[in-house]
């Protein structure tokens, strides 16, 4: 039987995977690549010519020899190109330029509400954005991206009805990010960057499965499945907040909905339920704070926690059972490795994670949680942005994304629209 002759994306499919294997440190030699890629010495030397001359990969020294002379190593130029990547929450956001590994570069935390509309949001964006490319060459841009706190169909970079997002449903965020930087853009729900921020900071094997929960203000997850973000038909997988946890019809969620998880378990709902706690008398320490400020925060209830308020240990004890029961639930169905926690509601000592562990250990099937990790975050503050530069960079360096923009020699080169998937 004849071989199939090779075609055009058969040269892009191997030059993505060499790219990729020298990137992530699967293979740094020529000899690596071809038995880690089961490709030929041919094909393994006309692909590595190829990523050289892109500016992807160079020779940087030789390696051990296992006789005669010592193969090359080569290294992943990351310094090659930029990534300008923000994620956006209720009252404050993260902002970064990353390399083309996701290495942070610069990065700024800043208060700002999202309520506040997108017109008068971007242009924050953008003011920030310009700051972080003042002393680097805006011409290394290779892509921006920008995670938000509600449902996103992918496919359009388009907000779809976010609860705590006023005047953004359907804004067209990617295009208004195009016509302003010229390069491809993603949008994406805040909790699968997060969630692809941590797989790929601890290391997590293309053959795990990983659920990040982010519990703040609201409650999203993120799902990591063999090294990809899973986000269902049209971006919706992984919207938990809005799930219906409490046959009662007198617990209104900011969706509109009634008996979400959110409303009983977000860290706005701990909030409210805290000043009726307050005027009912059932906590000095957040009356104090009460007093003081006129208000009271998810923050707030965290340092309660600490200090061992017996209102605010309990309520986010039941936030994190009311959590952990749904949590059970999807252990069962999609039977992660890990199970990963971030955002306010783990910061306030070890009550929330230990009530969580407990609670799913003691309701999914044996199996499911059998060698089931559940622990905090550990990607730190920079999580969502290092999890957005993955997404585009990952993007970017695949087969079809190297067919589009490789023969013009860099990703602006192309339209943008057409560079618009993800990992």
């Amino acid at each position: 039987m004849s071989r199939r002759p090779p075609t055009a994306i058969d040269q892009y499919e191997a030059l993505s995977t060499v790219v990729r294997l020298v990137r992530r440190d699967r293979a740094r030699t020529r000899p690596e690549l071809g038995t880690t890629a089961l490709l030929g010495r041919t094909v393994i030397s006309q692909r590595v010519e190829e990523a050289i001359d892109l500016g992807l990969l160079e020779d940087a020294d030789t390696g051990p020899s296992s006789g005669g002379r010592a193969p090359r190593r080569l290294r992943f130029r990351a310094e090659e190109g930029l990534v300008l990547c923000a994620v956006l929450g209720a009252a404050a956001l993260d902002v970064a330029v990353t390399d083309l590994d996701a290495r942070v570069l610069d990065h700024r935390h800043l208060e700002w509400p999202i309520a506040r509309g997108p017109e008068e949001t971007l242009g924050f964006l953008d003011e920030h954005f310009a700051g972080l490319l003042k002393e680097r060459d805006p011409q290394r841009l290779w892509a921006v991206v920008l995670g938000v706190p509600g449902p996103v169909e992918f496919a359009t970079g388009r907000p779809s009805q976010p609860p705590i997002m006023p005047g953004w449903d359907g804004f067209d965020i990617r295009g208004r990010l195009q016509q302003r930087h010229g390069v491809p853009v993603w949008v994406d729900n805040d909790a699968n960057l997060l969630a692809l921020g941590e797989a790929r900071t601890t290391g997590l094997d293309d053959d795990q499965h990983l659920i990040f929960v982010k519990a703040g203000t609201g409650i999203g997850a993120g799902i990591v499945s063999q090294g990809r973000i899973h986000r269902g038909s049209k971006g919706a997988a992984g919207d938990i907040g809005h799930a219906r946890v409490l046959e009662d019809n007198s617990v209104m969620c900011r969706c509109g909905r009634t008996g979400c998880l959110e409303a009983l378990a977000g860290g706005w709902a701990l909030a409210r339920d805290a000043v009726t706690a307050v005027h009912e008398g059932r906590s000095r320490f957040l009356a104090d704070i009460h007093r003081a400020t006129g208000e009271i925060t998810p923050a707030d209830i965290g340092r309660g926690v600490v200090a061992g308020d017996a209102w605010c240990l309990t309520a986010v004890a039941r936030a994190a059972e009311r959590i952990g029961s749904l949590m059970a639930a999807l252990v069962n169905f999609y039977n992660p490795d890990c199970l990963v926690f971030g955002g306010g509601a783990v910061s306030g000592g070890d009550t929330f994670l230990r009530v969580v562990d407990h609670t799913v250990r003691s309701r999914a099937l044996p199996l499911a949680a059998s060698d089931l990790t559940v622990r905090a975050s550990v990607a730190g503050d920079t999580a969502g942005v290092v999890g957005g530069a993955h997404l585009a960079v990952d993007t970017l360096l695949s087969a079809d994304a190297l067919a589009a923009w490789a023969p013009g020699g860099r990703p602006s080169s192309v339209a943008p629209d057409r560079l618009v998937g993800g990992v």
